[in-house]
């Protein structure tokens, strides 16, 4: 079995440097032009099965894929962003300046930090595991899996593959439209390839 992670695109809060949590905004132009060529490099590794999480700017890209691999898209509810609470759509600098004690935890140690009214990273990390154990249980063999997610929920899966602390969160990085690869061999998970972006125009990488 293979799964690739797929990133969703820029929407006009990435493009502001506003946090975005489970707000339900969409890709820009940039993002649809980078979910498009996103697509056309998925669909090249021939049938899939593709989900997607549910919030639009995830469904923009997993349709694109839908279009060109003429297959369904499965919503998956567990592999939703990060609920930041009260910081959903403030910038670096707002939360510096009106939660600083948030701000020096996030950091210093992300993982132990809950979001004001919002989601820790333990907690996001939870439940999107648990869906991409459902997933694995029913794919398997020669299976080509698809799933698109977000920023922090794709890292925090990362994480846990990788059996890294989410203490060492900030340490990794991940593009918008980049794709993660993980293989499945009778060694287990492995983490193939991370944060890709060739498949990206140089105009529509970051």
């Amino acid at each position: 079995m293979k799964l690739y992670l797929v990133r969703h695109g820029e929407t006009e809060w990435n493009k502001r440097g506003r946090f975005q949590g489970q707000r339900d905004i969409g890709l820009n132009a940039r993002g649809l032009s980078q979910a498009k060529e996103t697509a056309k490099a998925i669909v090249d590794d021939g049938e899939i099965a593709l989900y997607s999480s549910p919030l639009q700017r995830t469904m923009q890209v997993a349709n694109e894929i839908s279009l060109l691999a003429n297959v369904p898209v499965a919503p998956v509810a567990g592999v939703k962003e990060l609920d930041l609470g009260e910081l959903e759509g403030v910038t670096g600098e707002d939360m510096r300046n009106l939660w600083p004690d948030v701000y020096s935890a996030w950091n210093q140690d992300p993982g132990t930090l809950a979001m004001p009214k919002g989601e820790s990273l333990s907690q996001l990390q939870e439940r999107t595991w648990r869906s991409l154990l459902e997933l694995e249980e029913a794919h398997s063999g020669d299976d080509v899996v698809v799933l698109v997610s977000h920023n922090f929920a794709i890292r925090t899966m990362i994480h846990k593959i990788l059996g890294l602390p989410l203490a060492n969160f900030h340490r990794l990085s991940l593009s918008l439209s980049s794709i993660c690869t993980l293989e499945y061999t009778a060694r287990g998970r492995r983490l193939s390839c991370y944060n890709s972006t060739g498949h990206l125009s140089p105009e529509n990488r970051q």
